[in-house]
């Protein structure tokens, strides 16, 4: 019995996780990529189980936390690599609203194996050039992952079990009605273009935004954590006193280049957490893919079969992607029915207006 053939466009974390599940379930997958993954390599890969603006839990942590544990773990075996890190996420409190409704929800059982129990220490954190004017809540099961060292750790299980191609897709050379791409057929063909799926003529009419983010990179040698803080900004270690910073949120902005406000946009939002002096080292861009409902749009096109989309993955992608993927390749290969939060046949009205 031959292996179906699949194609996947992209390299970026959609792309990768896609082509690693595929390959898990035996097919014969081939990856195109340009290497021009702006927006998986320069995130901070943050692995936050909260939102902190009412103290909620992300959408489907109970299910996507104990996958990433699983995911990345034991790609890291395999790979023989460390990109899988373990942290706590100390949230400084922005009000006393925030703190209580810490307070509340810390003794719930659905919130307590992502909230620490508030201690005095907590409340009363002291550190000379820390800001803590309403105390600060602990974030378990929270990590992050080195996302160079990620991406290139599952492209080389990509090269080794699969095809790897580095050049930029062609949609000119593609006959989507047959999914030939310069002659080849291959069974189905996925789409994880990133904010660049508005060039693909095929799902240009779906509503992925172009949403801009920047962070920095600094030395502070009188910041000592192990902890990644957290209030208007995220405070990163990554050893050797250094921290990315971040970010920037800059909705319809195709430019991956930082913008000259970014380092002061960047410093006025690290000011409400510490008066510590710093140098800042390098300064990233790039853009997500999001989307208005904050949900992925994952699916076949309604008319062109064979011919899917993985994308809108936004600031949760790290994530989210793993068991996404999965539940992706699940429905690709056993026909198991995508969830209707995600599902592409949501956006179909769209297509009909803009056919």
């Amino acid at each position: 019995m031959m292996k179906e053939k699949f194609l996947i466009v992209g390299g970026g974390l959609s792309g990768v996780a896609i082509g690693y599940h595929l390959i898990q379930k035996g097919m014969d997958v081939t990856l195109i990529d340009d290497q021009n993954n702006q927006s998986s390599i320069v995130a901070a890969g943050m692995i936050n189980p909260l939102v902190f603006r009412r103290m909620t839990k992300s959408w489907r942590v109970d299910d996507f936390i104990p996958y990433c544990e699983v995911f990345y773990s034991s790609l890291e075996k395999q790979a023989e690599r460390s990109f899988f890190h373990p942290i706590t996420i100390r949230r400084f409190f922005s009000s006393q609203q925030e703190k209580d409704f810490w307070t509340t929800k810390q003794v719930l059982p659905e919130f307590s194996p992502y909230m620490e129990m508030l201690t005095e220490r907590d409340l009363n954190f002291n550190d000379e050039g820390i800001l803590n004017e309403f105390g600060s809540g602990k974030v378990k099961k929270s990590f992050w992952i080195d996302t160079n060292q990620f991406l290139n750790a599952v492209k080389e299980v990509i090269h080794t079990q699969g095809t790897l191609i580095s050049e930029l897709f062609d949609h000119s050379k593609y006959d989507a009605a047959s999914t030939t791409y310069k002659g080849e057929q291959f069974s189905s063909v996925i789409f994880c273009e990133g904010y660049r799926s508005r060039f693909n003529p095929l799902f240009s009419y779906l509503p992925v935004q172009s949403t801009k983010g920047e962070l920095m990179e600094i030395n502070c040698p009188g910041l000592e954590t192990t902890e990644s803080y957290n209030r208007k900004c995220f405070v990163l270690p990554i050893g050797q006193h250094q921290f990315k910073v971040g970010a920037t949120y800059k909705w319809n902005n195709t430019d991956p280049i930082p913008e000259e406000n970014a380092i002061e946009d960047l410093t006025e939002k690290l000011s409400y957490l510490t008066t510590k002096d710093f140098k800042v080292t390098r300064l990233l861009g790039g853009i997500r893919p999001t989307t208005l409902d904050r949900r992925p749009i994952v699916g076949e096109h309604p008319k062109e079969k064979g011919n899917y989309i993985f994308n809108g993955l936004g600031t949760k992608g790290y994530m989210i992607a793993p068991l996404l993927a999965k539940e992706f390749c699940d429905h690709l290969i056993d026909k198991i029915p995508l969830n209707n939060e995600i599902d592409i046949q949501r956006f179909d009205q769209l297509l009909s207006i803009t056919s």
